[in-house]
């Protein structure tokens, strides 16, 4: 136990140690330290201080013999008057330190510690221990300068984020700038070996979870927009956006998963994520049916209306870089794209057959006619797919093709003589 400042100025003296917080315990300084403060270095004064406030001076000096004391902090410097003081004469925090100069004249040293409208010129006993502290005190005022400036910024733009997301702006430019300044702060905390890193990291602890659930509540915003949006362009046919949206929401879910740290906001998202997982399902599953509907029908017609669909959906996915969502692989994506697209080409060539055939048994010349152009259409369209794929076939000749020209082309001259 210390009784007295004078005695934890011997100490420092002595060995260079300061003692714990738990010698302090109720000792001289105790009712002057604030919670987790640590005790630095206590020096002991030759004479009074000298404090200028927004350029007035004044000296304040020691009575009955007492002596002036420079106590300093991982917090804060304090200057004070006797071996048992209740309050500190003047307090400066180290992050509203400006500069912390150390002057060694013939005979004596002085110490001159400036904040932004004043300062205090304290002549220490010992010069080898003011050179010590001044050089601790610039390093302090840099480290939490810094900490307090860029923690200041994070949590003035987190305000601005809560105000964007109450109007619905967008945020992302400010999470971003959140994060930025965050990271400053950890710098700051690590960057010299002195730096009370443990007190600082719990000093933005609170910042980066306050940032981290605002994040969260954005995202999950993010994800119900994203399965909306998801919803209806399924509904409306639309498979492209469809999936890209999906793709998007399951991408979200997953960062946010890894961000929070609330167990509400963390059911909510898996919640969302269940939702997520249920409309891939749907979505796939649309695409099998189609493909089931394709092998089962007898009409030509809707085989190619039912291959058209399962292609579409299947080409939707692989164009929005689906790969792994929902257990399906681009891999499988690609070959199953690639077996329906024969399907359909073969669908297609079907449905030709068909028309053909069924104006070879029409009288009428203009329906006649009109058969074999659309049949010469769905036979020219699963050439195109045919081409445009490696493994695909069309057994579609040129000579077919123009043997049905030449069906539309006496079907129109039949026409032309009937008027």
């Amino acid at each position: 136990m210390f009784d007295r400042i004078s005695e934890l100025s011997n100490k420092s003296l002595s060995n260079g140690e300061t003692p714990s917080a738990d010698e302090l315990d109720g000792g001289p300084l105790a009712s002057l330290l604030g919670e987790g403060e640590t005790l630095q270095h206590v020096v002991a004064g030759n004479g009074g201080l000298d404090h200028t406030t927004n350029g007035r001076s004044t000296s304040i000096e020691p009575s009955g013999g007492h002596t002036a004391y420079m106590v300093v902090t991982d917090r804060r410097v304090y200057f004070v008057l006797g071996d048992d003081p209740e309050t500190a004469e003047v307090t400066f925090p180290h992050a509203e330190i400006t500069s912390a100069e150390f002057n060694s004249g013939l005979l004596n040293a002085t110490i001159l510690v400036k904040i932004a409208d004043g300062s205090v010129r304290f002549t220490p006993k010992d010069a080898d221990q003011g050179a010590t502290v001044t050089d601790y005190i610039e390093r302090m005022a840099t480290a939490w300068g810094e900490f307090d400036a860029a923690l200041t910024d994070a949590r003035r733009t987190i305000e601005e984020i809560e105000q964007r997301l109450a109007s619905g702006e967008e945020t992302s430019r400010l999470v971003q700038g959140a994060r930025s300044y965050i990271s400053n702060a950890h710098h700051a905390a690590t960057h010299d070996d002195d730096a009370p890193t443990e007190r600082m990291t719990e000093l933005i602890e609170p910042v980066e979870t306050q940032l981290d659930q605002l994040c969260v509540a954005i995202d999950t915003e993010q994800i119900e927009s994203l399965l909306a949006e998801a919803r209806q362009a399924k509904i409306e046919g639309d498979h492209e956006t469809a999936f890209e949206t999906l793709a998007r929401a399951h991408s979200t879910i997953a960062d946010g998963r890894k961000a929070v740290t609330d167990g509400g906001v963390l059911e909510a998202i898996n919640e969302l994520g269940s939702t997520y997982d249920e409309l891939v399902q749907m979505t796939f599953e649309d695409a099998t049916a189609a493909c089931h509907r394709g092998q089962s029908t007898d009409d030509p017609a809707d085989a190619v209306d039912a291959w058209r669909e399962a292609r579409q959906r299947y080409r939707a996915a692989l164009s929005a870089d689906w790969d792994g969502e929902a257990s399906v692989s681009a891999e499988a994506l690609e070959f199953q794209l690639a077996w329906v697209t024969q399907r359909l080409i073969d669908a297609h060539i079907d449905y030709g057959d068909a028309l053909e055939a069924e104006g070879e048994e029409i009288d009428d010349s203009d329906e006649a006619t009109d058969r074999y152009e659309r049949a010469k259409r769905q036979l020219t369209r699963a050439r195109e797919l045919a081409s445009q794929h490696t493994y695909a076939t069309a057994p579609v000749s040129t000579e077919r093709l123009d043997d049905i020209e030449e069906k539309i082309e006496l079907g129109a001259w039949q026409w032309g003589g009937a008027e």
